[in-house]
């Protein structure tokens, strides 16, 4: 695959994000904490508050393909409060099915890492990620993510529960 366009996403990129943000949420329930139910109803506008660019405190960055289709997505949220400004949160990570296991994923953290250490004050990223998923969590270790905890039983879907790995990247 050619090199990925990665940029950080604008208003005018709100819609793609949050249909492909809806399809993770179907798709991958387990995966994210929200749910596809609740979230589908959400407005596009609700997701502009984490547009930015460092120097600033959020922003999501986005993996296009041919013909400018968002494939692949990444949040970074910084910590609103004084005594723990110093920490940024990987909120959320999103490859379109049909473009995982392209090195898409890959990408998108290598750029993350990039723009994160350009806020000024961030000592280190946290996430969490569903324990279950091996690749999920292979493609963070390889980013430079360690794994500092586990929450069990952090998302029930019906009557099943998955537990979430914690983990943090010192910069």
């Amino acid at each position: 695959m050619s090199r990925p366009v990665i940029r950080f996403l604008t208003a005018h990129d709100l819609p793609a994000y949050k249909a492909l943000r809806d399809g993770g949420l179907k798709n991958d329930p387990e995966a994210f904490s929200s749910d596809f139910e609740s979230e589908v109803h959400r407005p596009v506008e609700s997701y502009a508050a984490r547009l930015g660019q460092p120097p600033g405190n959020d922003f999501i960055l986005g993996t296009f393909g041919p013909g400018g289709a968002l494939l692949g997505a990444v949040v970074c949220v910084r910590e609103a409060r004084l005594k723990t400004r110093h920490e940024a949160s990987l909120a959320g990570m999103i490859v379109a099915p049909q473009a995982r296991r392209q090195g898409l994923g890959k990408a998108l953290l290598t750029e993350f890492d990039t723009q994160v250490r350009r806020i000024p004050g961030i000592e280190h990223v946290v996430l969490g990620v569903t324990a279950s998923n091996a690749g999920a969590v292979r493609l963070y270790e390889g980013a430079g993510f360690v794994r500092y905890g586990l929450l069990p039983r952090a998302i029930k879907l019906a009557d099943r529960y998955f537990d979430t790995a914690l983990m943090v990247k010192t910069l």
